[in-house]
């Protein structure tokens, strides 16, 4: 098993699907409470926490700006950045 818990290990040690296991996670209504409540369990154990990463590609969203600049020294486009930035 890996440092870092995920849906997979969840679903293979539950014996149930990837998918059961991430409807639990987002409280899907259409997951049992016994199963909802297991896998929650489990998962509180394991310290299971959400891949942002994962979650974005899944949703085809990064959230990150690209920026090509001529000059990173010249103070209008240094000052440019740091309003993007926040």
């Amino acid at each position: 098993m890996s440092d870092i818990p995920t849906i997979k290990e969840i679903a293979k040690r539950l014996n149930v699907s990837v998918s059961t296991v991430s409807r639990a996670l987002n409280d899907h209504p259409r997951i049992g409470l016994k199963t909802k409540q297991a896998i929650q369990n489990l998962a509180k154990e394991l310290n299971y926490e959400p891949n942002p990463k994962a979650i974005f590609f899944k949703q085809k969203k990064s959230f990150v700006i690209g920026v090509i600049l001529p000059l990173i020294s010249e103070d209008f486009f240094r000052k440019a950045l740091v309003v993007l930035k926040t």
